[in-house]
């Protein structure tokens, strides 16, 4: 397999220069004369290294650079420099590029700095692959979504990712805190170490401390007499992931501290003072700060654990991500059922995307496996919906779109009526008292409103 070398550059003697040069080896090189030519090579195919002029026509290389860095910030760029341009080529490094070379340049010396950036792709390549083994062998989902909401997100994940600080995600129930906390463990250098969860919500708060830092034997009345190794000292090496944080009690929230700090811990009841080496991402479905003005979270603790933060955005602020959920989980759960379901028809994609979800991405969830598992139809509509008690929750909140032409004598207001009604109807699969108690309306008004339009 031959490396793809693209070589932007608005000299075509440059271009054919460099291109003769590198295909001699294991190379493929294909040539830009623009910068606007070259960004549109980038977007339409992978490039293994860019080689990229310092000095363009009409693009300067360094907006080049930076508009390369935003759409791929993993591009490893080399740039071409005249000797008057270092401080040019000093701030290029500063963008992002992963080296440079100086015009006039050897032959030796381009084949020398192309070397040693695939040698570096070939090691990125190689982590990419244990990564990718270490996520399958774990079962690791994906973070399904293109909306400006879920790119933000993910975009600090691949900031924070890459360094070793404590990160505060908050966010409501079942928007993804550890799908996301999972993304900054299996992106960081301790991808190969473990990720240890503890949903400290679902622990007594009397056994928080036992469950957190383990215990000695004899620590008290029914422990284990072999003692107990904690979540902190299972996560060494790796990341602690602690879930509902807000729940921690006040004595083990003192000792957590402590870890925090100086990356030590007794075990309860134990006088050896154990060290740990971990990183620490914490989550809560509750405003934090609210917490600590209201005296149940530690001020201290709060400003340790909030170095990063990630707030995670409720299913209803990202709507455009709906639909492409619905259909991901579909497909998955249509593969494990051993069933033939095709997608939505738009109808239903309208109920899925008035919805308020109140449960967020964990609900939508739940909601497509009922259908995959309830419904027999291939293409999934409203009725297929309502059978799988999606009405049942429509109290939350749904909203719905109307398009009305306002013309003079068009009597807007009664198809108004109308096209509310139908939609309602739909969303009901037809139970029209269901549809009268959404509208807050009696079921005979509803018949009244029914046969009024039914009149010519």
């Amino acid at each position: 397999m031959k490396w793809k070398v693209l070589v932007v550059d608005d000299d075509s003697t440059i271009c054919r220069s460099i291109k003769r040069i590198l295909e001699v080896g294991e190379y493929h090189v294909e040539t830009a004369d623009s910068g606007e030519r070259g960004l549109e090579m980038l977007s339409a195919a992978r490039y293994d290294l860019l080689l990229l002029d310092l000095r363009l026509g009409s693009m300067d290389g360094l907006e080049v650079l930076r508009q390369v860095k935003d759409n791929n910030p993993d591009q490893l760029v080399i740039m071409i420099t005249g000797f008057a341009n270092i401080a040019s080529a000093v701030e290029a490094m500063k963008i992002g590029a992963y080296d440079y070379i100086q015009k006039p340049y050897s032959t030796d010396e381009l084949k020398l700095a192309v070397q040693k950036a695939m040698q570096t792709v070939a090691l990125r390549k190689e982590v990419e692959e244990l990564r990718k083994r270490q996520m399958e062998k774990n079962k690791f989902d994906k973070i399904i979504g293109s909306s400006r909401e879920i790119n933000k997100v993910l975009s600090l994940v691949r900031t924070f990712a890459q360094t070793n600080i404590t990160v505060l995600i908050e966010g409501e129930s079942g928007t993804g805190k550890e799908l996301v906390a999972e993304y900054l463990h299996y992106y960081s250098p301790r991808y190969a170490k473990p990720f240890i969860a503890l949903n400290c919500g679902a622990v007594a708060r009397n056994l928080i401390e036992s469950e957190l830092f383990g215990y000695e034997k004899g620590a008290f009345t029914g422990a284990d007499r072999g003692g107990h190794i904690g979540f902190l000292e299972r996560s060494d090496g790796g990341t602690l992931f602690l879930d509902e944080v807000a729940e921690l009690s006040e004595e083990a929230q003192v000792k957590f501290l402590r870890v925090l700090e100086k990356g030590e811990f007794y075990p309860v009841g134990g006088t050896k003072l154990n060290q740990v080496d971990l990183r620490v991402i914490a989550a809560s479905n509750t405003s934090l700060a609210e917490a600590v003005e209201e005296g149940r979270f530690r001020r201290d603790l709060y400003y340790r654990i909030n170095v990063a933060h990630i707030e995670l955005p409720p299913l209803r602020d990202r709507k455009t991500d709906i639909v492409q959920l619905a259909k991901f989980f579909m497909d998955r759960f249509s593969r494990k059922l051993g069933r033939k379901l095709g997608g939505f028809t738009k109808a239903a994609e309208e109920v899925l995307l008035s919805y308020a979800w109140p449960g967020n991405v964990r609900e939508l969830r739940n909601l497509v496996e009922r259908v995959a598992l309830l419904c027999n139809n291939p293409i999934i509509d409203t009725s297929d919906l309502a059978y799988a008690n999606l009405t049942t929750d429509l109290d939350d909140g749904m909203l719905i779109n109307l398009t009305v032409d306002l013309k003079d004598g068009n009597n807007a207001i009664r198809k108004v009526d109308s096209q509310l009604i139908q939609k309602v109807l739909e969303i009901t699969a037809g139970n029209k008292t269901r549809a009268a108690r959404l509208l807050g309306i009696p079921r005979g008004t509803l018949r009244y409103h029914l046969d009024r339009d039914q009149q010519p």
